[in-house]
C-alpha cells in the first residue's frame, strides 16, 4: 500500500480482507465459526478478482479493464445468491459470499477513482471522485480496518 498513489493491489487486498472480517463477524452468530472464517478467507482472493478475471495475455487483457469484471450488478447478484444459499449449505455459501465481498470491496475502491466502475451497464462507468492519483488510499483502508477491529471482537468470541 502506498500513501500517495491510486488504489493498488495491496490496498485492494487489505480493503477486501477488512470487509471479509467484518462480514465474517456478522454471520458467525447465525452460521458458526467455520462459515465466518470462510467468508474472511475467501474475501482475500476475491479482492483482486476483478483484475485477474480479465485474463492477462502479456501486457494486455482478454477482457478490457474496468468493464464486465468490474460491473457492480453481477457482483451484487452473487452476494444476494450466496446470502440466500447460506441456510442450505453454510460453508460453501459462506466461501462464495466471502469471494464476492472481496470483489465488491475492489469495486468500491475503484469507484472512488476518477475512472470509476460500471454500475448499471458494463460499458458506462460512474465515479464517486473521492480520490485521485495524488490522494491516499490509506484512509479508506484504515476506516475499513477500524470497522473490522470493532467487529473482530464478535469474530473471535
Amino acid at each position: 500500500m502506498t500513501l500517495g498513489g491510486p488504489v493498488t493491489g495491496n490496498a485492494h487486498r487489505l480493503f477486501g480482507l477488512a470487509f471479509g472480517v467484518t462480514a465474517g463477524a456478522a454471520i458467525k452468530p447465525l452460521y458458526g465459526g467455520g462459515a465466518a472464517l470462510a467468508v474472511a478467507a475467501l474475501a482475500l482472493p476475491g479482492s483482486t478478482a476483478p483484475d485477474w478475471m480479465e485474463i492477462r495475455l502479456g501486457p494486455t487483457t482478454l477482457i478490457p479493464h474496468r468493464t464486465v469484471t468490474h460491473w457492480l450488478l453481477p457482483w451484487a447478484g452473487g452476494a444476494v445468491a450466496a446470502w440466500l444459499w447460506l441456510a442450505e449449505t453454510p460453508l460453501l455459501a459462506a466461501a462464495l459470499l466471502g469471494f464476492v465481498i472481496g470483489g465488491l470491496s475492489h469495486i468500491a475502491g475503484d469507484a472512488g477513482t476518477p475512472s470509476g466502475v460500471p454500475v448499471w451497464h458494463p460499458a458506462k462507468r460512474h465515479s464517486l471522485n473521492l480520490w485521485d492519483g495524488g490522494t491516499s488510499e490509506f484512509w479508506p483502508v484504515l476506516a475499513a480496518w477500524v470497522l473490522a477491529a470493532i467487529s473482530l471482537r464478535s469474530f473471535v468470541l
